[in-house]
């Protein structure tokens, strides 16, 4: 497949997730049917300044964070959120929706990296419940806002849907075509910079290396490289958390940031995208920091 085909089938999949979230956050933001089963919750939950509707797209989140997002795009759009609270909201979404694939995650480490495997699975798993429990507070200590507490909508606004598509789609193609573009000489760039034997190996940077393909590709080469003795576990450890880091910075900027262009105005998308990487790299670098202690003054 050559490189446009590649960015137009890439544009197309884009744009039936974006009209496909549009049209199943109305859906959802109407039938409300995670609401009803949080009911109870939701006194608590507005206490603590998360609003009905966010507490409907965590839920639903648990199943598919892009619909969670569909969701909020589409309650604030009517009005029903600020842009604070669609901001956090959005942001909060990533931890349930991880939960959910977590378990498969956990067991792929475990069975291609042993105990280191299962080690990293379990700081990822940390690292995103302490950037959930950060994007609520955050979130909370921005005061209450105005709801509709009936959570009554009015019937289906079909041309505010289509002037949304018209208005954010063409955003959205653009910084996809941009990531398309860009992230590639990126990825390049950053693993020229990687080898030496600046606190790992070779075998160390190639698996880190490894991690912006895939995370099966990744485990697998510290799965070798730890069964031919050619990193300890520690290096191992730093190595798959570099790795990871890094893949955070270009999966954002090819696979979240177009989407959220697609959902939300493109001032509100920039915040979102901002907070996003002000919010993952500090608990990265601390991770980070944590793994290499043991490698530092071998």
């Amino acid at each position: 497949m050559s490189g446009w085909q590649a960015l137009l089938k890439g544009e197309l999949i884009l744009t039936g997730n974006v009209l496909f979230g549009l049209l199943l956050g109305e859906i959802l933001l109407r039938l409300r049917p995670a609401e009803r089963l949080l009911r109870r919750f939701l006194p608590a939950m507005k206490r603590r300044g998360i609003s009905p509707v966010v507490a409907t797209a965590l839920a639903t989140s648990l199943g598919s964070s892009r619909a969670g997002a569909s969701l909020l795009a589409v309650a604030h759009r009517e009005g029903r959120l600020s842009d604070e609270k669609a901001l956090w909201g959005t942001l909060s979404l990533a931890f349930p929706g991880y939960l959910r694939r977590w378990i498969t995650t956990a067991t792929l480490s475990a069975s291609l990296a042993g105990m280191t495997g299962a080690l990293f699975a379990s700081v990822i798993l940390l690292r995103s419940f302490l950037r959930f429990a950060l994007v609520l507070l955050l979130m909370g200590r921005n005061g209450e806002e105005e709801i509709d507490e009936t959570g009554e909508i009015s019937g289906p606004r079909v041309t505010g849907l289509y002037r949304r598509v018209l208005v954010t789609l063409p955003w959205a193609w653009t910084f996809y075509a941009l990531a398309f573009t860009c992230v590639p000489h990126l990825e390049r760039f950053l693993k020229g910079l990687m080898g030496g034997d600046l606190l790992l190996p070779p075998a160390g940077w190639a698996v880190t290396a490894a991690g912006f393909g895939h995370l099966s590709a990744s485990l697998a080469a510290a799965g070798a490289s730890l069964s031919l003795g050619d990193l300890t576990r520690s290096e191992a450890l730093f190595a798959l958390l570099l790795g990871n880091a890094l893949g955070l910075f270009t999966r954002a900027l090819r696979q979240n940031a177009a989407f959220w262009f697609g959902l939300f105005p493109r001032d509100l998308a920039q915040r979102i995208l901002l907070c996003h990487f002000a919010t993952t790299t500090p608990l990265s670098l601390l991770t980070l920091v944590a793994a290499a202690l043991p490698l530092i003054g071998r």
